[in-house]
């Protein structure tokens, strides 16, 4: 049998019995007097009042001897992002937000907030869940949609589960598809801007001006976002400047609608039956009908085969390049579309690079340079990704140190060097006294004016 607990110090044990250093409240003045009030009322009559009752002492609330303390809670279970948000608040929380015009998917409720936009078939809203965090919902009418661009939103989802951890590609969340109302709604991360938007305001207005450090900026931005889905060997095929998220000032892929893996076993290249994207970004091969020759000798009810390989992905980044620098992409100008798509695949319509951009901005030949290697006509001439983001490209390292080129023989040559090599070059042939250059001085050229440049670097 247990030991009767030990006595207390207070009498009546009460849990809410004040300590004697608690300031009483004094007593009233008719408790202590012991006699009755009287007022005198109008009539000057005296009546007497009662005696002012005297608070009664507060119940107690319990036993001190059987308080004990309560348990502390235990803590939260660990849940996902999307868990997180979505989360119910309670119920008079959900019932204040359906009152308000608001989707569920997968049975969480999402209320509106506004559209963010437009394009096809689908449209992107901006939605907010319970616990006020934002999303963006791409919803689909699959009845205005043929069977071509059903199987895109389904690889679009595909790709975006598989790249779900690579950070430069904007992430999938959740989806669904309602087979009553024939809709497909895709729950995506959210991004404050894109890059078309960034564009209106920094290269379209007309004080606009050619700015290098935000061209080179925007343009690491990208060779790294296309960089990562080249890894995973993903091309995107629709590159161009709205699908570019801007999420908390870094850019981040989206619309992966008509991205195709390729199949490294057999190929480089995806083979695709249809010309889709945007023409004012799309490369001449995949504009171009590989089976058209066979077409035109004589066969007959041959599929068109469009050959689109990374590559391809290039070309378009090529292109947005083009339009930082001058303002539009490189086709731009001319208004037919048809006219447009046969320029671009026309090896004889030369693309113009002039030595102004916006604004009149000075447009260094490196930047030119640059252009014209990831605009090159033929796809097996284009430099990588990677080869575009190594140390060695002098557009994006326009001040990298001569001994990192000396370790691999070179040394980085500006325009104004380059000239004055060419002018000696020249001024040594016009000499008539010593006439042309036999093949021995032209040997020793090289070394010499490599020699010469690297002086003038170190100077």
């Amino acid at each position: 049998m247990p030991a009767p607990p030990p006595p207390l110090s207070f009498m009546n044990d009460q849990e809410n019995e004040p300590p004697p250093t608690f300031k009483r409240n004094k007593p009233q003045v008719s408790a202590v007097l012991g006699t009755k009030l009287s007022v005198l009322n109008e009539g000057k009559e005296l009546k007497m009042l009662g005696e002012t009752p005297v608070a009664q002492p507060r119940q107690a609330l319990a036993m001190r001897s059987i308080n004990t303390p309560q348990r502390a809670a235990p803590p939260p279970p660990k849940m996902s992002v999307l868990e997180t948000a979505t989360a119910t608040a309670g119920a008079s929380t959900v019932k204040s937000k359906k009152k308000r015009t608001h989707v569920t998917l997968n049975g969480k409720v999402y209320s509106l907030r506004g559209r963010l936009g437009k394009g096809g078939s689908s449209d992107v809203y901006r939605v907010m869940a319970e616990n006020d965090k934002m999303f963006a919902l791409k919803k689909v009418n699959l009845d205005d949609c043929n069977e071509e661009t059903i199987r895109g939103y389904k690889g679009e989802i595909d790709l975006l589960k598989k790249l779900e951890h690579v950070e430069r590609v904007v992430r999938l969340f959740d989806w669904e598809v309602n087979e009553a109302k024939k809709s497909l709604s895709v729950l995506m991360e959210i991004g404050e801007s894109d890059l078309h938007k960034v564009f209106s305001t920094r290269i379209h207005p007309e004080d606009a001006k050619l700015d290098l450090c935000f061209t080179r900026h925007y343009w690491r931005e990208m060779l790294e976002c296309v960089a990562a889905v080249h890894e995973h060997d993903i091309v995107h095929s629709d590159l161009k400047p709205m699908n570019f998220l801007l999420v908390q000032g870094r850019l981040k892929l989206i619309d992966f609608g008509i991205a195709d893996a390729i199949d490294t076993d057999n190929t480089v290249n995806v083979h695709r039956e249809t010309n889709v994207g945007t023409p004012n970004y799309m490369s001449p091969e995949s504009l171009q009908d590989t089976n058209s020759e066979q077409r035109a000798g004589g066969a007959t009810n041959v599929n068109k085969l469009m050959k689109v390989g990374k590559p391809s992905d290039v070309w378009s980044l090529g292109c947005v390049l083009y339009q930082m620098t001058y303002g539009r992409p490189p086709f731009a100008h001319i208004a037919n579309q048809w006219n447009r798509v046969m320029a671009i695949i026309n090896p004889k319509v030369h693309i113009s690079y002039p030595d102004t951009g916006i604004g009149g901005g000075y447009v260094p030949a490196s930047l030119k340079r640059l252009l014209r290697s990831c605009l090159n006509r033929d796809a097996t001439q284009r430099p990588t990704v990677e080869q575009l983001l190594s140390e060695r490209e002098p557009f994006l390292n326009p001040d990298v140190r001569v001994d990192k080129w000396d370790a691999q023989g070179a040394v980085p040559v500006t325009e104004p060097v380059l000239e004055q090599i060419l002018m000696k070059i020249v001024e040594r042939c016009r000499d008539p006294r010593r006439g042309i250059p036999t093949d021995d001085e032209v040997k020793v050229y090289p070394k010499a004016f490599l020699d010469r440049v690297k002086e003038l670097q170190k100077a």
